[in-house]
């Protein structure tokens, strides 16, 4: 059995931790792996690559969360659509953050105007939840993104779509940042002092997957989002995050892999209680093949992979010291 632990995010987690807290049995996880590895695409697409999906033109994780909403993606082309806020500066447009507040009414006004601009087309907007927009496109689409984690405060003339069909994507784009730019709801948004949701952000498209042959033997425990998706898509539907790792160990019967998506608010107290001495302790008794611990920074994933030490190595590992600060200060872009 192995485990596959999503922390939260890498630059939230370093300053969550205060000098006082001392997490020994992570650190010496995170030490045992080494140098972590940067997975482009972030933690959404490392973790389709381990449910057995397999990379389109782009990471195909749009269809599969909008099935995990309750609307079936078809055979048509999707993409995700976040809705964003962007700034304008004296030479460039930055994307300063993801819309997640937008009422129902808000989210429909908007993509009611988004949906008669586009009908001839051949877009198609929906948003089954205010905070999570789609589009579907007319005919297949050849298309390489960046997730919006990858793009958040960075100049985006270099992070736009790619691909033999982008040049129509980005003329798009640019017609929704006009459109939207002026709309009642983003009026209003700012009156009341909120981010306005002056564009979208197109990421991780494709068509629906095939679930894998032959089925991912797997057990997920996460709240929602990609893992949840991931989870339906695979026919194991997630869990509810259970306390600890023992819980999840008893609920995972015979599963070949066990992934748990930590909340992110999670402090690293419990974190190291009970989660991490846990997997330490369970890889050194040989209850598990391998840990792996994964993070994200600057839209990518940042992955420490940790097999069973040697006798000598959980000897040895029980009495040395590793400063986590350390160890997380230097896996970050910016640290």
């Amino acid at each position: 059995m192995v485990l596959i632990l999503v922390l939260p995010g890498l630059p939230e987690l370093r300053a969550g931790m205060m000098a006082s807290v001392r997490a020994p049995a992570l650190a010496h996880l995170l030490a045992m792996a080494g140098v972590p590895t940067r997975e482009g695409g972030g933690i959404a697409a490392a973790l389709a690559a381990r449910y057995g999906v397999i990379r389109q033109a782009d990471w195909p994780l749009a269809p599969l969360r909008l099935a995990a909403l309750g609307i079936d993606p078809g055979a048509a082309f999707w993409l995700a659509a976040d809705p964003v806020t962007l700034t304008v500066g004296r030479s460039d447009v930055r994307l300063a953050g993801i819309v997640e507040d937008l009422s129902r009414a808000d989210a429909d006004a908007l993509v009611a105007t988004l949906n008669a601009h586009f009908a001839g087309d051949g877009l198609t907007f929906v948003a089954p939840r205010p905070d999570a927009f789609f589009v579907r496109a007319a005919t297949r689409t050849v298309l390489a993104t960046q997730a919006p984690g990858a793009a958040l405060g960075r100049p985006l003339h270099q992070l736009l779509p790619e691909g033999a069909d982008a040049g129509a994507w980005r003329r798009w784009q640019a017609e929704i940042e006009m459109l939207l730019h002026d709309h009642p709801v983003n009026i209003e948004r700012e009156r009341a002092g909120r981010s306005p949701a002056n564009s979208v952000w197109f990421s991780c498209g494709g068509t629906m997957p095939q679930p894998p042959v032959p089925a991912v033997s797997i057990r997920t425990f996460a709240a929602a989002g990609t893992a949840a998706a991931l989870a339906a898509h695979v026919g194991s539907p997630a869990r509810a995050l259970p306390r600890h790792l023992g819980a999840a160990r008893a609920e995972a019967g015979g599963a070949a892999s066990i992934v748990v998506v930590l909340e992110p608010a999670l402090d690293v107290a419990t974190l190291e209680q009970a989660w991490a001495a846990p997997a330490r302790d369970a890889l050194a008794a040989g209850a598990f093949e391998s840990v792996t611990l994964l993070a994200d920074d600057m839209g990518d994933a940042v992955v420490w992979h940790t097999r069973r030490p040697g006798l000598w190595q959980r000897f040895v590992g029980r009495h040395q010291r590793h400063d986590l600060g350390v160890i997380l200060g230097g896996a970050s872009r910016d640290g």
